[in-house]
């Protein structure tokens, strides 16, 4: 019994303290103004959620930051009203997030699971909040207006909404605010309100994973400069084209009547410029029905792995202080705690495209006509499960097999177990994308570090050899590094993706325009590293030489027995802030003495968040 009441105890002491932390931090604390008590209700409307659904308000500060104040509420009834009386507030901004089952408009039936929704309001002027899809689909896009192109916030909603609305091929720009609109007012923004809700689901099947998802592509996709690109745009086309406005129209005035509300017919067709064209029965074609939805699906996954892969670089960088332009964090000063901010966000940011992964993985394999597009996401999922290995060592393994009933429920999966499954599924990738060569080298270089991490050296030379045999790849000249120059295997240019911004302090570890994941260099010293361990030092002296001369350095002597010191400080020098340094200290015992650290310091704490969420994961040792 003692046990088990610690075992909740902990992480409630600890969720405490998080709190208190939040609510005195400068950036994120409360305004200095006094607590004014106030009323907000409204309506949550997918279709409408039901009665007891639970609906939190965040206060934010005028940057839209969390205060650390929050209240909580349920749903009221099954037309998705809420109240939430005398609640204190110190500003006007608040955030809404609403968890629950609502109407599906397209079979007239309820939702079998849960979806979240969420808004931002300014309630200066209105108490009342209406909760939905363009409410959600708005959020990320007005935090963006505001911090990067320095809009009111007025503005930011006004530009944010009427973008939507263009992406949604509506024919008029918005008459009002998104927390305005309502299925019950018998309006053209009702008719495009519902339009989009039946859309959405419409595109993803009425499966709420694929709902969630498909939600979190759009919202991203529209982030940096409000577009939605064009093979997206072609899924949506297709999403409102299958609609039946009869259809939609006659299950929400079912639903309403059953509540004891009467509402006029919906007119959805007229407010599109597209043309609903869906028959009698219930249209829920899936999302992934062609070429133009695995891309836009596809390039999705590229730019989350992009985002997480710039913050992995710069904690990892900051760690192994080969960053000096940054402020000294705690990462620099290795007093990472399991409450810290930026690990939290890495291991969310991680898992999130392992989720994309999962989801185009699981449904190429269904499908033989784009079967390949399995294969080009795998090596993604699996990048994304090394940098968590690297970081946390065991973590929670879901994918495409399991990712549907994941349910932040999953205790932690050794990582030994994880590099087998990983390498199994690198090695089919691999000998299906013999024609795409950069898909395939990328999946033997992931594999290549995975053996490497765990000592198989031999199988690491065999997916490194690969790529050194087959002479596609050469180093570049130091001017031409990162570029997409032949020393690129896998990279991002800032300059040509749609969709993908370099972080704001980028300048003060990145190296250019065009972002290297994965280069010939790391390839050329992990292959010096491997055939050290395997005792064939002439070979790792040839290989370690070659990159020294193209760094204008003096070749290392055939004589020469120190070999691991001057690998290490090529690999400083010339692969910093590029995620693999301290794998490489860590794979040679040298991270303690190094970086000064202590050993279980050669893994991260387990972020507090996922400690208190899951009640099966257990902590790293030491914190």
């Amino acid at each position: 019994m003692t046990l088990l009441i610690s075992r909740y105890i902990r992480p409630l002491v600890l969720l405490l303290t998080i709190t208190f932390f939040l609510s005195c931090s400068k950036k994120n604390g409360p305004i200095n103004e006094p607590p004014q008590k106030t009323t907000i209700q409204g309506a949550v409307e997918k279709g409408p959620f039901v009665q007891g659904s639970v609906v939190t308000v965040y206060e934010l500060n005028s940057e839209l930051n969390p205060t650390g104040r929050s209240f909580k509420s349920e749903i009221l009834d099954d037309k998705g009203g809420f109240s939430l009386a005398n609640i204190e507030l110190a500003s006007n901004y608040v955030q809404l997030s609403v968890n629950g089952y609502y109407f599906n408009e397209l079979n007239g039936n309820l939702s079998t699971s849960q979806i979240t929704l969420n808004a931002i309001a300014d309630i200066t002027n209105n108490k009342y909040i209406n909760v939905n899809v363009l409410s959600h689909l708005e959020e990320k896009r007005v935090r963006s207006l505001m911090k990067k192109e320095k809009k009111s916030f007025n503005e930011a909603k006004k530009q944010a909404l009427s973008e939507i609305y263009s992406s949604f091929f509506v024919k008029t720009s918005p008459t009002t605010s998104s927390e305005l609109i309502s299925l019950t007012n018998n309006d053209d923004n009702s008719n495009i309100l519902l339009g989009i809700s039946a859309a959405l689901l419409n595109i993803s099947q009425s499966d709420n994973a694929k709902l969630t998802e498909l939600l979190s592509i759009l919202s991203t996709d529209m982030d940096n400069d409000g577009l939605i690109e064009e093979s997206l745009k072609q899924v949506i086309k297709q999403g409102l084209e299958g609609l039946n406005s009869k259809i939609i129209s006659d299950h929400m005035k079912n639903r309403y009547k059953a509540l004891n509300t009467t509402l006029a017919d919906f007119s959805i067709g007229k407010v599109f410029s597209v043309e609903l064209k869906g028959s009698d029965d219930v249209i829920v074609d899936n999302f992934f029905t062609n070429e133009q939805a695995y891309l836009a699906a596809y390039n999705s996954l590229v730019i989350e792995t992009t985002k997480a892969t710039e913050e992995y670089f710069k904690l990892e960088g900051l760690f192994s202080k080969t960053i000096s332009g940054l402020p000294q964090n705690d990462f620099y000063l290795h007093r990472v705690v399991p409450n810290n901010s930026n690990i939290a966000s890495l291991y969310s940011g991680l898992y999130k495209s392992i989720g994309r992964a999962n989801t185009i993985i699981d449904n190429a394999a269904k499908s033989s006509s784009f079967k390949l597009f399995k294969y080009k996401s795998y090596p993604y999922f699996a990048y994304n499960y090394w940098v968590l290995m690297n970081f946390w060592g065991h973590v929670p393994f879901v994918n495409s097999q399991n990712y549907r009933d994941y349910k932040d429920n999953r205790a932690r999966t050794n990582v030994k177990e994880i590099s087998e499954l990983l390498i199994a599924g690198l090695d089919e990738t691999i000998q299906n994308l013999d024609n795409l060569e950069k898909d395939a080298d990328f999946a033997k270089v992931v594999a290549a570090r995975i053996a490497a991490d765990n000592g198989d050296h031999s199988a690491a030379k065999k997916y490194l050899s690969q790529i050194i045999d087959s002479k596609k790849y050469k180093l570049a000249s130091k001017p031409q590094v990162h570029t997409t120059a032949n020393e690129s295997i896998f990279g991002v240019d800032y300059d040509q993706f749609v969709g993908i911004t370099k972080p704001n302090d980028y300048n003060l570890y990145g190296k250019g325009n065009y972002r290297n994941v994965i280069r010939y260099t790391d390839v050329i010293l992990l292959a010096s590293e491997i055939n050290l361990k395997l005792n064939n030092k002439e070979e790792a002296i040839s290989l370690l030489n070659q990159v020294r001369v193209r760094n204008g350095k003096i070749t290392i002597a055939s004589s020469e027995n120190n070999i691991l010191p001057l690998l290490q400080e090529e690999i400083k020098d010339d692969l910093n802030n590029e995620g693999v340094f301290f794998a490489f200290l860590k794979r040679n015992s040298l991270a303690e003495s190094n970086l000064g650290i202590q050993s279980y310091q050669k893994l991260f704490p387990i972020p507090q968040k996922e400690m208190i969420l899951n009640i099966y994961i257990m902590q790293n040792p030491g914190y």
